[in-house]
């Protein structure tokens, strides 16, 4: 499980990392080099093979574990936002804005979209789990 969960986390990063090189050539700002972009890609193709080779061996159990584990800590992830967002404006100028904090928000807009996406995935029973998990951390 913990393995999984370390490759769900590389092959996030891997995606959040393509579309912040897509978002900076797109503002003009400094893109990297053909040898740079290659590595980008093969980073995500090689974190989306790992993972396939992962998945097939979890069981639907396991895989619902999984599913319950990951929205958890995305959860967490997206409560530690306003610490890490709070002095930037998602309203600025992507082309002002420093890199550091554009990553920053092309992270937590990657960590929405995956716990949504898990959320809906999940089942009723994975959901209950969740809430109630999500209800143990918060009180």
């Amino acid at each position: 499980m913990t393995h999984a969960l370390l490759l769900l986390q590389q092959l996030s990063y891997a995606h959040t990392l393509c579309e912040f090189q897509r978002l900076r050539e797109r503002c003009g700002r400094a893109s990297p080099s053909s040898s740079e972009l290659a590595g980008i890609c093969r980073r995500v193709k090689e974190c989306e093979r790992r993972w396939a080779r992962c998945r097939e061996g979890l069981a639907a159990a396991d895989m619902a574990a999984l599913r319950v584990s990951r929205a958890l800590d995305l959860q967490m992830l997206l409560e530690s936002a306003d610490a890490r967002l709070s002095s930037w404006s998602d309203a600025s100028s992507m082309d002002r804005m420093p890199a550091s904090h554009l990553f920053e928000w092309v992270s937590h807009d990657c960590e929405k979209l995956e716990l949504a996406q898990l959320e809906d995935a999940m089942s009723p029973a994975e959901a209950a789990i969740y809430v109630q998990s999500l209800d143990r951390l918060q009180g």
